[in-house]
């Protein structure tokens, strides 16, 4: 059997990346139904995904979403704006840095995030109950060492 690190990889191998994109597709599209019920609908998944790298409270710079989103600054200026006329995102000075952009969830981005994390936290119960409780751990406890940043300390 072929190795990923073999020159050659069969066309037909079957990767991860894709279950585990259409395990994000699955709750993307849940939270977009719970967001629009709850007032929210012009909210698409690049949106979600800009704002779950916006921290509730202190705000984060616009450098850093678009270096965690994989994305131009000028990219993310405009899914910034778009949010901001929405009523979801406020942009302002960083007082430590006056070149930098600060941004923020407003009062109505909270309601949003409270919507979302209730939605992915029932997704993840579903998952769980389908699963098993001791299957659903594993797979938890695999992804976190996957993730981990310290390799040596899993």
């Amino acid at each position: 059997m072929s190795k990923a690190s073999d020159p050659e990889v069969p066309l037909s191998r079957a990767f991860v990346l894709e279950p585990m994109r259409a395990l994000q597709r699955t709750a993307h599209a849940a939270v977009m139904e719970r967001l629009a019920a709850a007032g929210y609908p012009e909210v698409r998944v690049p949106h979600i995904n800009l704002l779950a790298y916006v921290p509730r409270g202190e705000g984060t710079r616009m450098g850093s979403l678009a270096e965690r989103l994989e994305l131009t600054n000028g990219a993310v200026t405009q899914l910034v704006a778009h949010l901001e006329r929405l009523g979801l995102l406020e942009r302002s000075s960083d007082p430590t840095d006056g070149r930098a952009v600060l941004v923020r969830p407003t009062a109505a981005a909270e309601r949003g995030y409270d919507t979302a994390r209730r939605s992915l936290a029932e997704i993840e119960d579903e998952w769980a109950a389908r699963v098993g409780p001791r299957r659903w751990a594993t797979f938890v406890g695999v992804l976190r060492e996957l993730t981990s940043p310290d390799p040596g300390g899993m």
